[in-house]
């Protein structure tokens, strides 16, 4: 099996995607911006799991001699580039130049170091809201500031692997859930249910792409499996598909399979929506659910996750 050196390991997907990794047999490395007690909260939650998947690397930011050092020396066969520094991200005036200069700074010098130690392969992280992408053909545009800084980032990673020669992969996420998620639509319905409140859905109209984070992961095992297996040089994409519908219905699910697991009522209002500042459809189309799918196990561990967070007194911030 690979030798994978992945970024971003401390986010909800980076986690979920490092054990997804080791469970297929292959040996992680995962090198983590700040020092060890530097991760509060949930990160912190997740970096401490994150021992029992991978190697931790604490003070190995991406544009840093201790993170090329390691790519270079580290005999890895695959970087896996999933980190990105994206703070602000879902502000419409988020700075599409600032974010290309921060998810690049060291993007460069980082894929020639691994070239130089023998790796052979690069993915990158990309997301459904990028040009080109959601399903509405490739002239489709951006649907956010922080979608357009993306594309941009993946298409400078792109031109790197070229150059060092290395086969590159591109993983396009949609709208991920799961345990050790924070700030999305379950954060805000399961904060409004333990109070006895109505969840509400602002915009539920939007036709999305949720996929339940175990899937996606190992949909990322199996992009990094085909690009290890080939001989020479390819470009191949992965765009994995969850529960497609609109958020509306999306809702509905999660209340429908909360509300027993909990005994709370789990009831929801519906924004009747009439502004659609984004694509009205955005998805991924390559399913990753197994035929048949009912998640039983999946949304048993999900609820109890929140439930754990409401008895620990942690589901109070925004979502």
């Amino acid at each position: 099996m690979a030798r994978i050196l992945l970024t971003g390991a401390s986010s909800f997907t980076g986690l979920w995607i490092a054990e997804a990794l080791a469970a297929a047999g292959h040996d992680v490395v995962a090198p983590l911006t700040r020092q060890a007690d530097g991760y509060p909260g949930l990160r912190g939650e997740r970096v401490a799991r994150l021992s029992a998947s991978a190697a931790r690397v604490f003070e190995a930011p991406l544009d840093s001699d201790r993170f090329r050092d390691l790519a270079r020396t580290g005999g890895f066969d695959l970087f896996a580039h999933h980190g990105a520094d994206i703070p602000g991200y879902r502000s419409p005036d988020y700075d599409v130049a600032a974010g290309v200069a921060r998810n690049l700074a060291g993007a460069g010098p980082a894929v020639r170091a691994a070239a130089d130690g023998g790796c052979r392969v690069l993915i990158s992280t990309a997301t459904v809201f990028e040009p080109g992408e959601g399903g509405e053909g490739p002239d489709a545009p951006a649907v956010s500031p922080y979608g357009l800084s993306k594309g941009l980032t993946g298409q400078a990673l792109a031109g790197f692997a070229e150059e060092a020669g290395l086969s590159f992969g591109r993983f396009v996420i949609a709208n991920p859930f799961g345990v050790l998620e924070e700030g999305r639509l379950g954060w805000s319905l399961f904060q409004a249910w333990f109070r006895g409140e109505p969840g509400r859905v602002l915009t539920p109209a939007y036709v999305r792409d949720n996929q339940p984070v175990p899937h996606l992961a190992d949909a990322y095992v199996r992009l990094a499996g085909r690009l290890l297996e080939s001989d020479r040089p390819v470009k191949l994409d992965a765009r994995p598909s969850g529960l497609v519908g609109t958020q509306g219905d999306f809702a509905k699910r999660l209340a429908a399979e909360a509300g027993p697991r909990l005994g709370l009522a789990c009831d929801l209002v519906l924004n009747n929506q009439v502004d659609f500042p984004e694509s009205r459809v955005r998805v991924n189309d390559e399913p990753c659910l197994p035929s048949g799918w009912r998640g039983e196990a999946f949304f048993d561990a999900y609820t109890d996750y929140y439930a754990r967070l409401e008895r620990e007194g942690r589901l109070g911030g925004p979502a």
